[in-house]
């Protein structure tokens, strides 16, 4: 899931389905097959492989890091090895990463800051200077901060000193360039204290900024304002990062017919955040696509026709995988894809189940898959939340925003779970859906088991109904040619 600018928003994840009266060429329903009738190792084993290439290669599958494109060569292999013809679409990004961890430390207090995290697109220089406020606006009672979204705000403010900004309303981006309009020579943005906006935190700057900007918990943020409330305080903060442009690559498979129907993209973002390991975030979508790929082509005798499988890179920089592939389909190629299934963060330990749309009014496929989606869990008496609305921190934003509907599941991210949702899902009220989100704790030990096998088998099912046995191309089995 993809932090953008002043909000994490919540990945959605999307699953599609015709009705049995729409679909072309369906057959009986899909035999037990192991992976559905007793699917408790099915994605799980490839988050295990997962957590092996990260744990091999520093502890993170980050696009632009060799445990993103060993990542990649396995679920290209498996693919391959089913039935699939695959293919990398290679892309370039922006990448950025610290040489050092960021530091915050005050001279009336002269030990490092713990939990200060550096912004992606900071400038990297070392300032020591006088620490100002602004428009902090702190109560007992957090509410949402408008801190630094104004350029009055740093009316007043000192040239020459270092910012401390609160999260809020607006995004990281403006909160920065108005400080830097101000004269700041660096920025402290202290997290909002309001619900799920408490911990020190990491986010994405659209462009790059001359001077550092690192975030922090709200607790050390206030500590910070009544030290300044007793008098001056001094600061000395340091970024040591590097920025350029990467490349990465998306493996996809290619649709083996359309049969004369609608194609269905199913997708998950693949990569994980430079911090770790991304197991839930998202190994979890991205194992589950992949074992109902295998599981289809298994219960077919064949690679399915009318389905694409697609894992993106760089979605935690800025859904620059899923974007690019988009971008550079023609209208017509756009125009064929009759609905987009995202998958990202379906196995988090505090777990809701949540099933999403995106914001343009439903196409009667799009309609027929969310239902029949929402049905699958009823039909297994279990709760589920439906929303509506779109997302712009995940993949299936860059299907809605050229016009393509999408459809989601999510079992939440960084934000913490209500009562209402405790008393329907279980988990514990007040934590997050995912307090391992974006850190290094995000392994194999962080998943809901029965929450990921859940999700990946309801993801067969709905495929399993609406995609044709008649169309399509040969034997699952049959040689296909080496990615390019």
């Amino acid at each position: 899931m993809h932090l953008f600018d002043f909000v994490r928003v919540g990945s959605v994840a999307l699953i599609v389905a015709l009705s049995p009266a729409t679909r072309s060429g369906a057959a009986e329903a899909l035999p037990p097959a192991p992976a559905l009738a007793d699917a408790k190792e099915g994605a799980f084993r490839h988050l295990q492989a997962f957590q092996e290439i990260a744990t091999a290669n520093g502890g993170t599958r980050a696009s632009g890091t060799p445990g993103y494109d060993r990542s990649a060569d396995y679920v290209a292999e498996k693919l391959k090895a089913a039935g699939y013809v695959v293919r990398f679409e290679e892309f370039e990004f922006p990448y950025f990463e610290d040489r050092t961890p960021p530091v915050l430390s005050i001279t009336q207090a002269p030990e490092a800051e713990a939990g200060v995290r550096t912004l992606t697109n900071s400038g990297s220089a070392e300032v020591t200077a006088p620490l100002r406020s602004v428009k902090l606006a702190l109560t007992d009672t957090p509410a949402a901060s408008t801190s630094g979204c104004d350029a009055h705000d740093f009316d007043g403010f000192a040239r020459g000193a270092i910012a401390l900004i609160r999260r809020g309303t607006c995004t990281f981006q403006v909160k920065a360039e108005n400080a830097v309009a101000a004269g700041a020579v660096g920025v402290v943005i202290m997290n909002e204290g309001t619900a799920g906006r408490t911990d020190d935190f990491s986010g994405l700057l659209n462009k790059t900024v001359a001077i550092p900007v690192v975030g922090i918990a709200y607790d050390r943020g206030r500590a910070l304002e009544r030290r300044l409330s007793a008098g001056t305080v001094t600061a000395h903060l340091a970024v040591d990062a590097i920025a350029g442009t990467r490349s990465s690559r998306n493996v996809i498979t290619e649709p083996q017919s359309q049969g004369g129907g609608p194609l269905i993209v199913v997708g998950a973002h693949l990569d994980s955040v430079p911090e770790g390991p991304g197991i839930n975030d998202n190994g979890s979508g991205s194992a589950a696509v992949l074992d109902a790929a295998l599981v289809l082509a298994d219960a077919f005798h064949r690679a399915p026709g009318n389905v694409q499988f697609a894992f993106w890179g760089a979605e935690e920089r800025g859904l620059v995988g899923s974007r690019h592939h988009v971008d550079a389909l023609t209208e017509d190629e756009r125009g064929k894809i009759g609905v987009y299934i995202n998958l990202d963060m379906v196995g988090s330990p505090n777990f809701a189940r949540f099933v999403q749309r995106s914001p343009e009014a439903d196409s009667e496929l799009a309609a027929s898959v969310r239902q029949k989606l929402v049905a699958e869990f009823k039909d297994r008496s279990v709760p589920v939340e439906e929303r509506s609305g779109g997302r712009t921190g995940t993949d299936d934003a860059a299907f809605f925003q050229k016009g393509i509907p999408t459809v989601g599941l999510h079992t939440g991210a960084g934000a913490p779970k209500s009562q209402a949702q405790a008393d329907l899902f279980g988990g514990t009220a007040g934590k997050p859906f995912d307090a391992c989100y974006h850190k290094a704790c995000d392994t194999t030990a962080n998943i809901d088991r029965g929450a990921l096998e859940e999700n990946a088998r309801t993801l067969v099912r709905v495929l399993e109904a609406v995609l044709p046995r008649t169309a399509g191309a040969g034997d699952a089995k049959a040689a296909a040619p080496e990615p390019q």
